[in-house]
């Protein structure tokens, strides 16, 4: 497997990872939704109230997680379209464009993340332990997502540079090399006229 295609599939990888974790936000809202519903009909409104805070976070963490998959299946696609009849540029522009795809979803991720957050706030309003549990692992899951994109994309800068630098400044040694001999002049004297003779050994500005 070749290095952009082990990149691609940690992207998959990590889409997957994501689909899970917003799966996981579905469940934990619909069990917040069913705490709600016990505390309306045991007359708790104020336990009520405080889980909703909770369940409102978490549709927002359901959505901000599907919508990731778009932005993750263009990158892994873009970077399953390389291949060895590319060129150098070629083989940059794509990379480069999965960069682009996946522009946000780092923003995206610390946005969850604080939406996890306030989540908590409502469960622990609410003195509500077995909620507050599942929230910290499904935030676990999120900043185990942030990390495992952090790479992925430092991976794909990584193949970047290195393909638009591959072959640049080939042949700078060759003329270093060839550079003393066209200093020299038809005298053979390494470049220096009568002038520089004349002036060896005055200091600058005399």
């Amino acid at each position: 497997m070749s290095r952009t295609e082990e990149i691609s599939s940690e992207v998959k990888a990590v889409n997957e990872a994501a689909t899970e974790a917003g799966t996981r936000a579905d469940e934990i809202l619909e069990y917040a939704r069913e705490q709600i519903e016990i505390s309306v009909e045991h007359g708790w409104d104020g336990v009520g109230q405080s889980i909703n805070i909770a369940g409102e976070a978490l549709e927002k963490i359901a959505a901000e997680l599907s919508g990731l998959d778009d932005a993750f299946e263009s990158a892994a696609s873009t970077l399953d379209e390389i291949t060895e009849q590319m060129s150098r540029s070629e083989v940059a522009q794509h990379l480069s464009l999965s960069l682009t795809a996946l522009e946000g979803t780092q923003e995206t991720l610390e946005n969850t993340v604080s939406l996890v957050d306030e989540a908590m706030q409502g469960a622990e309003q609410a003195e509500h332990e077995a909620l507050a549990n599942r929230l910290q692992l499904l935030r676990e899951n999120v900043e185990g997502l942030f990390e495992r994109l952090a790479q992925s994309r430092s991976d794909i800068e990584a193949e970047h540079e290195e393909a638009q630098n591959m072959g640049q400044g080939e042949g700078d040694e060759t003329q270093r090399d060839q550079k003393p001999d066209q200093d020299r002049d038809r005298d053979g004297r390494d470049g220096r006229d009568q002038d520089d003779d004349q002036n060896e050994g005055r200091a600058p500005g005399n």
